[in-house]
């Protein structure tokens, strides 16, 4: 494997993968040789890039990012390298525009586009990555806290993948394992561990 900050050539079977990736990914990979990515292939008419990250929580953000309009792959890249995903998650949620304009690209207009489109939408997502809903990060201390941030309760991860695998479309898996995960009583600071087994069963059960 090559790797750079911002990406990293994976083989494949053989094949050489170029993937762009965010800095906690870089952080996350540094020093393996057999490394696992969930990725996201981005397609336009004239543009195709491949994207690497080392939690689904990562790769969840960066898509809810570019379903926004005006936010490309390169500015949804720059906010992963930026702070960390719990911090962008809070900001938006919490209509934080000043947090949001610390992304590289990031205008006040922007920003507000940011908060008023997703911020009805990033509940689940809150839950994946742990968020508290306490005042964001400052851009200052993102670096110390990055490998912290990125990941969510694994088992919470786990089973949003499992619903994902069965058919599951992703609003649907995110919202069934976020009840599931609330009514098992795995939540707290840090949340409670949860055999991943039992949640997948709740959430296969919720409604």
């Amino acid at each position: 494997m090559d790797l750079s900050p911002t990406s990293a050539v994976v083989d494949v079977g053989g094949v050489g993968y170029d993937l762009r990736i965010p800095l906690s990914t870089y952080d996350a990979l540094k020093g393996n040789k057999v490394v696992s990515l969930y990725t996201h292939l981005y397609v336009r008419e004239d543009d195709m890039r491949l994207f690497g990250f080392a939690t689904s929580a990562e790769r969840e953000l960066f898509r809810y990012l570019l379903s926004v309009s005006g936010v490309g792959p390169s500015i949804a890249l720059a906010a992963l390298c930026a702070l960390p995903p719990r911090d962008i998650a809070r900001a938006i949620s919490q209509e934080d525009l000043e947090t949001l304009q610390k992304i590289r690209g990031v205008g006040r207009k922007l920003a507000e586009r940011l908060a008023l489109e997703l911020r009805d939408r990033i509940g689940s997502l809150l839950v994946l990555l742990g968020v508290d809903r306490q005042p964001a990060t400052s851009a200052r201390d993102a670096g110390k806290d990055r490998r912290a941030a990125v990941d969510g309760p694994p088992e919470v991860l786990e089973a949003v993948e499992a619903l994902l695998a069965l058919g599951f479309d992703r609003k649907s898996a995110l919202e069934r394992v976020e009840r599931a995960f609330r009514r098992l009583g795995g939540e707290g600071t840090p949340p409670a561990p949860l055999p991943v087994e039992k949640l997948i069963k709740e959430s296969l059960r919720s409604k």
